[in-house]
């Protein structure tokens, strides 16, 4: 549904005063400040204290960060010079944070979380800044649910020296996430709108073989905190590079100009599981995570899936989709052809024993054109 200006122009304000009391400090709900972390006002970096909490493993909350890289890492919502230091992990662990003792303005919302190494920020005399960043990552949460999950993955071939790197710029009005090796591949780094020159460490691979990047561009709809993801009609944005130790010239993805340049290489699947086990969606054998990362559909749950649809738009032809549920049984989805931007509704139910679906086209996502002004809360 398209928002009139006057309307646009109040959420922008609303989004701006979200994002200041979000990026303000690591204050949790009650006014207290976390004891592991000094703020230092007026500067450009964080100081840690470090110790015992400030590697606390596992947790509760809507957030869980897997850390793949081989060296422990300092977590950071929003930009580093706000402080707003969530803790840290160690290499190869996971953790999960509760977004809900951050003093957030809103219920539902967006930001960029920021990851460092923890080395690296006690070389540098305990300050971290903005160009130590080895990864970034896109939050979507929604605290009136309290079964809303965010799963992120630290990406394995950062390279911790910070020795090679490439330089990225997004020059375009949303937000871009960078994959590997195809348009649902795994997602190495998210930019803001407008950030550029930014150094993405990557450890050089096997042979002198390049990495290949594509550009995903995203936009949260602030109605339904709905992620809408999207590519820039008939251009090509895979860029090839091999780290280096030199100045080159960034890679540039501008995205599209403007809603006719919009287009799209997945469908969206909504998957509601009106059962009362879980399920978990798949593909062949292959679990299959939802927009955010999660590979797990609870009872009563809604869950987004992203299915690539590469052939054009007469659609994808999946013929090996299936569900588990908790008592391992398996329910068959029929042979089913994705288009790319269809918006597809799958409801599963179990009656007298027996699971059953029902799907449906339901919608085309197109014009983003009343929107684009409130894209993202985080920078």
């Amino acid at each position: 549904m398209k928002l009139r200006l006057k309307q646009t122009g109040m959420a922008l304000a609303a989004i701006l005063a979200a994002l200041l009391a979000v990026l303000g400090g690591c204050v949790s709900a009650q006014g207290e400040r976390n004891p592991v972390i000094q703020t230092d006002e007026g500067k450009d970096y964080a100081t840690i204290t470090g110790g015992a909490d400030l590697f606390k493993e596992g947790g509760k909350g809507s957030l869980t960060i897997h850390n793949q890289a081989s060296f422990d890492v300092i977590i950071f919502a929003g930009k580093v010079a706000n402080n707003a230091v969530l803790g840290g992990i160690r290499a190869g662990k996971e953790r999960t944070f509760d977004l809900s003792t951050l003093n957030l303005p809103a219920k539902n919302g967006s930001f960029l979380i920021r990851a460092a190494s923890f080395a690296t920020y006690n070389k540098k005399n305990l300050r971290i800044t903005e160009s130590d960043v080895l990864y970034s990552g896109l939050v979507v949460y929604n605290l009136n649910d309290p079964r809303d999950k965010t799963n992120l993955n630290i990406y394995a071939g950062i390279n911790e020296t910070q020795s090679e790197w490439i330089y990225v710029s997004n020059t375009s009005q949303f937000v871009l996430e960078l994959r590997l090796n195809n348009p649902n591949g795994e997602k190495l780094a998210t930019l803001a709108p407008f950030q550029e020159n930014k150094q993405l460490f990557l450890s050089p691979l096997p042979q002198g073989m390049p990495y290949q990047f594509y550009a995903t561009y995203v936009y949260i709809d602030p109605s339904s905190n709905e992620i809408k993801s999207f590519v820039a009609k008939d251009r090509s944005e895979r860029q090839r590079r091999i780290p280096t130790t030199e100045s080159v010239n960034p890679m540039v993805f501008s995205g599209p100009k403007d809603t006719s340049q919009i287009s799209y290489l997945v469908g969206f699947l909504r998957l509601k599981n009106d059962t009362s086990e879980s399920l978990n969606f798949m593909d062949g054998t292959q679990w299959l995570p939802d927009q955010k990362g999660r590979r797990l559909v609870e009872s009563g749950q809604l869950s987004t899936f992203e299915l690539a649809a590469l052939s054009g738009d007469t659609g994808q032809l999946y013929t090996n989709l299936n569900m588990e549920f908790d008592s391992t049984k398996i329910l068959r989805v029929n042979r089913f052809t994705v288009k790319p931007g269809i918006v597809y509704d799958m409801v599963v139910t179990r009656q007298d024993g027996n699971y059953a679906y029902d799907i449906r086209e339901t919608a085309y996502k197109d014009k983003l054109e009343d929107l684009r002004i409130s894209l993202f809360l985080g920078d």
